[in-house]
């Protein structure tokens, strides 16, 4: 039977149980509480130390930048003295690269006018722009774009490496290049062919060595210029005022081209003028839009295609020219051309090392 005293009863249990549940729930809040801010400030600590950390590393990997650009005029000074080189680039690339590259050709003592940018219509896929060209080597019937470039190349390297005579690094030759079809004759190739692979004495300017032109002048560059299909830009380096008597060839290509077929149009001039004697290396770089750390791990096998080196001692292969590293990896290899040296550079499980393996003294 429900009594008053029931009621009372119930009352006092319920505000009695109430009391004691907001006593102990205030203290276990109080440890919980504590608890987690203790784990909070934990986290922040370890958050703060691991941003440190990082920012440290970042500082660190900036002044080993700064270190590369500061060092590499020193590392390429001097070595390169009495060159001209002839700096082909495939639209699309980094401009920024190729500017660099030119830069410390330059540091290295070789004259460079600037860049020669290779147009798309390099393809030859046009009728008008096989015609002309065509004309520009004498093949006036040849509809081949393959064998029209190979022309063109070979005049290129034979014109603007005209005038070589022999001299202190080794002998020089006049090959006539394979006569192509339909009875036209091609220019004839000037190579030079190192003496020795070991270092040679520095050069007497201008006394056994005919001074070379400046390659933007010379034919057919400056048609094919003025027809669009390269384009010259001009880096201001005091090219006019350096005597060069020897020429080099350094490309660069990479997936950012423009060109239908990347690498093609580079490979061919880098391939022709390996084949007359020129030091040449064929240079590659990655795409712009991989992060720093893409960039390293990227899989570079397919970048350049792989020249026989075991028979050819005239070209060089450099993949990773996105990094100072590879710019003055190419100079340094040209250099090493010019001894009879060759070797694959860069990036990867196939190449010879970073940089060519120093000589001594």
């Amino acid at each position: 039977m429900v009594t008053f005293r029931f009621y009372v009863v119930s009352t006092v249990a319920f505000f009695l149980a109430l009391s004691v549940g907001v006593v102990v729930g205030s203290v276990l809040d109080g440890r919980i509480a504590d608890s987690l801010q203790d784990r909070l400030d934990g986290v922040e600590q370890s958050l703060d130390e691991t941003v440190a950390s990082i920012d440290a590393k970042s500082d660190a990997i900036a002044q080993m930048q700064r270190y590369m650009d500061d060092s590499a005029p020193f590392a390429v000074q001097g070595r390169l003295d009495g060159t001209t080189t002839l700096v082909a680039v495939e639209t699309g690339v980094g401009t920024d690269v190729a500017e660099d590259l030119v830069l410390r050709l330059q540091q290295a003592g070789s004259r460079v006018e600037g860049i020669v940018w290779l147009d798309r219509r390099l393809d030859l896929a046009d009728e008008e722009d096989r015609r002309l060209a065509a004309g520009l080597v004498g093949l006036p019937e040849s509809d081949d774009p393959d064998v029209i470039r190979a022309a063109l190349w070979a005049s290129v390297v034979a014109n603007s490496g005209s005038g070589v005579e022999a001299g202190a690094k080794g002998t020089t030759t006049t090959t006539p290049e394979p006569s192509p079809p339909n009875g036209a004759v091609r220019p004839t190739t000037t190579s030079t062919t190192p003496a020795s692979t070991t270092t040679a004495p520095a050069r007497d300017q201008g006394t056994s060595e005919v001074p070379l032109d400046l390659l933007f002048e010379q034919s057919p560059l400056a048609e094919l210029a003025e027809a669009g299909l390269v384009r010259f830009q001009a880096i201001d380096g005091g090219a006019a005022e350096v005597v060069a008597t020897e020429l080099l060839v350094a490309t660069l290509s990479g997936p950012d081209s423009t060109l239908a077929d990347p690498g093609l149009v580079s490979g061919e001039i880098a391939a022709g003028a390996a084949s007359a004697g020129v030091p040449t290396v064929l240079g590659g770089a990655v795409a712009r839009s991989l992060t720093p750390e893409a960039a390293m791990n990227a899989d570079r096998a397919g970048l350049l295609p792989a020249p026989d080196l075991e028979d050819n001692t005239s070209i060089s292969t450099v993949n990773d020219l996105e990094w100072v590293a590879g710019r003055v990896a190419t100079a340094l290899a040209l250099a090493d051309l010019r001894e009879g040296r060759s070797g694959r550079y860069g990036l990867g499980s196939d190449v010879d090392g970073l940089l060519p393996p120093w000589q001594g003294p």
